[in-house]
């Protein structure tokens, strides 16, 4: 049985399958995506399908997910369709409001926080402002925001590290942190005590994006480049 991490899907779907193809993905591995597998791109709601399909695949709440509850809530939704949100709005439409209802329980319940071993694994960062090193995993993990966990981009190049725990997020393309030229390899970044996962598959193939996937068990990378 293998454990393997992925981020941001964005929508993605043919990239995610091609993935799952890729890794050989079977029934006794587990899956944990770091949330954002809604809009943008152009099947949010078949990976939201698949996901719910497989029950050794886990689904971390990204910022994405939130703007779908905060849509269903009653806010308002300009933020969710100005970031790519009018694909999957749509969809949701299409497939009616029971769907929706059912879609709204199953985002609601996702988690913000998974810890696998010695990985602390969350859509975007933690908050490392105070020294929590006298603390207990359990009190770390209380000690976190929810706009922290999904939003944050505070720790970019200033990582800080809880224990000898390593923090595993997306959120922040890597095209992004490394500021990276047309010309330049887009892979997972690690750094003392985070690893980056999102590499800016819905960007799209001519900024070197692609789908990543590692596998906890010996850190093997696994890429799928972007198909648009």
């Amino acid at each position: 049985m293998s454990k393997y991490i992925i981020s941001d899907c964005h929508g993605c779907y043919e990239e995610f399958l091609k993935m799952m193809d890729l890794i050989n993905f079977k029934e006794d591995d587990e899956l944990f995506i770091l949330g954002d597998v809604l809009d943008r791109g152009d099947k949010p709601l078949e990976i939201i399908d698949y996901i719910r399909s497989h029950p050794n695949i886990t689904l971390l709440k990204g910022n994405h997910e939130e703007f779908f509850i905060d849509h269903c809530e009653g806010e308002d939704s300009y933020m969710w369709f100005f970031n790519g949100g009018y694909t999957t709005n749509e969809q949701i439409e299409e497939r009616g409001r029971e769907y929706e209802e059912n879609l709204y329980e199953f985002i609601s319940s996702l988690p913000l926080i998974k810890v696998i071993d010695k990985y602390i694994l969350v859509h975007s960062t933690l908050d490392f402002e105070n020294n929590y090193s006298d603390l207990s995993l359990e009190e770390f993990l209380n000690k976190q925001e929810k706009n922290i966990c999904l939003w944050s981009r505070d720790y970019i190049g200033k990582e800080k590290q809880y224990k000898d725990y390593t923090v595993i997020c997306g959120h922040t393309p890597i095209q992004i942190i490394n500021k990276t030229s047309k010309d330049e390899e887009v892979k997972i970044l690690h750094r003392k005590g985070t690893i980056y996962m999102d590499c800016g598959c819905f960007i799209g193939k001519r900024e070197g994006g692609k789908l990543a996937c590692l596998r906890l068990d010996d850190m093997k990378e696994f890429y799928v480049s972007a198909i648009d």
